[in-house]
């Protein structure tokens, strides 16, 4: 867990604050939508002093990437060791370029959360996802997992009996999972008459679909795999714009913010700010 989450939230705006300036002013020099958002609405970014300035800011659609998706690079293509994508589940798909930098940035992310989710240095992760197709959370995962000391074993989706014997042999302690998946492998064991909780597994990282409730309650699908399988449940949410997780700690009661890594606002149908405990529309700026 990063020492600025546990900071007081004078020393976090103080952070974010600086933060927010460099990255304003790096926009500012270096990529063409924003050089050209700052002038159509004629806005001096150096007035932009702290994070209740964002509001003067407008906000960056999906359709804007969609539209613009190269002009959000502030680098030559020499410069980018990597290129993500996202699904294109609503709509076109947005090419991520990554620089070095920013792949050190991805990871240290993941070795944030999987520090969150109680990881150790003598855990062993079994990976149940893509690393291919451009997917960036399976490199994520992947560089984050040895930044803590642990090992990893990339399995990729699918093939129940190849993963349940990478269990029995191989005896990793958390397995980063859909957890539709993890209850497909809970049906396998079962019509296998293996028993799960025999088994090396002590944690599962939930990626990819939701195993709360509004109330931050067990849903349908956690209580699936729990009920069979004697393992604690971690919920993450992210995407492939924000290449920022919010990861549940042990206590199981919703994903930790990063406060190094993110500004998150909860905006109305306006865009203004809502209030605390308010539902509303993630809308964030990446920082690092």
């Amino acid at each position: 867990m990063s020492p600025l989450e546990r900071a007081s939230t004078e020393e976090i705006s103080a952070h974010q604050n600086a933060a927010l300036g460099r990255l304003l002013a790096y926009l500012q020099a270096n990529s063409p939508f924003y050089q050209r958002l700052f002038a159509q609405h004629s806005l001096d970014i150096a007035s932009i002093r702290t994070t209740a300035d964002l509001a003067r800011l407008p906000t960056t659609t999906k359709q804007d990437l969609q539209l613009h998706n190269w002009d959000f690079l502030c680098v030559p293509r020499s410069g980018v060791a990597e290129y993500c994508s996202t699904s294109g589940t609503l709509g076109r798909p947005v090419t991520i370029a990554l620089t070095p930098r920013d792949l050190e940035r991805l990871y240290r992310n993941e070795y944030l959360s999987f520090q969150c989710a109680d990881g150790r240095a003598d855990d062993i992760y079994q990976l149940l996802l893509t690393l291919d197709r451009q997917f960036m959370a399976g490199i994520a995962y992947h560089g984050g997992i040895l930044k803590t000391g642990a090992a990893v074993i990339r399995m990729g989706p699918g093939n129940l009996a190849a993963q349940f014997d990478t269990i029995l042999n191989l005896k990793p302690t958390v397995l980063v999972a859909v957890p539709s998946f993890v209850v497909a492998l809970v049906g396998y064991a079962r019509n296998a008459g293996l028993d799960l909780n025999t088994t090396s597994v002590r944690r599962i990282i939930c990626i990819g679909e939701s195993i709360r409730r509004e109330e931050l309650q067990p849903n349908a699908l956690a209580r699936r795999i729990t009920e069979a399988w004697n393992v604690q449940l971690h919920s993450t949410y992210a995407s492939t714009e924000k290449q920022t997780a919010f990861t549940e700690c042990g206590y199981g009661i919703g994903g930790h913010h990063q406060p190094e890594l993110l500004i998150f606002e909860i905006l109305d149908e306006h865009g203004l700010v809502l209030p605390a405990g308010q539902p509303g529309e993630l809308t964030i700026t990446t920082l690092g």
